[in-house]
């Protein structure tokens, strides 16, 4: 027998762009419970996008701007971040069309040491 196993996609950690959000699955959002506000940043010359949880310690202790806080909004089943300009900069940086593509999916990895979940464009 040579069966090839399939994934379970409900498991694997992913992050779909919509021209107007980016909206995280369920198993993605599992290091984003217990906030609601997040860091969005871009690495442009490794084509990567971050997204930091930010406690409500860190607020509270003013040790980001609050112009750099991105709302969070948890379902029973996934997460969004509405930021329509982020997403705009995002097309314009890395080439996506949502003319021609309606939403664009990635796998994320989830960095411990630097609380970072990490999705390589």
């Amino acid at each position: 027998m040579n069966f090839e196993w399939s994934t379970n996609d409900i498991a694997t950690m992913t992050l779909t762009i919509y021209e107007t959000n980016l909206t995280l699955n369920k198993a993605a959002c599992t290091h984003f419970e217990d906030v609601n506000y997040v860091l969005l940043g871009v690495d442009k010359s490794a084509r990567q996008i971050g997204i930091k949880p930010v406690s409500k310690q860190e607020i509270d202790d003013q040790i980001y701007p609050e112009s750099q806080l991105h709302r969070i909004s948890l379902g029973k089943s996934y997460g969004r971040i509405s930021n329509k300009s982020f997403v705009y900069d995002l097309s314009q940086e890395f080439g996506l069309d949502f003319e021609n593509n309606q939403c664009y999916k990635y796998k994320v990895t989830y960095d411990v040491v630097h609380s970072i979940m990490i999705a390589q464009l």
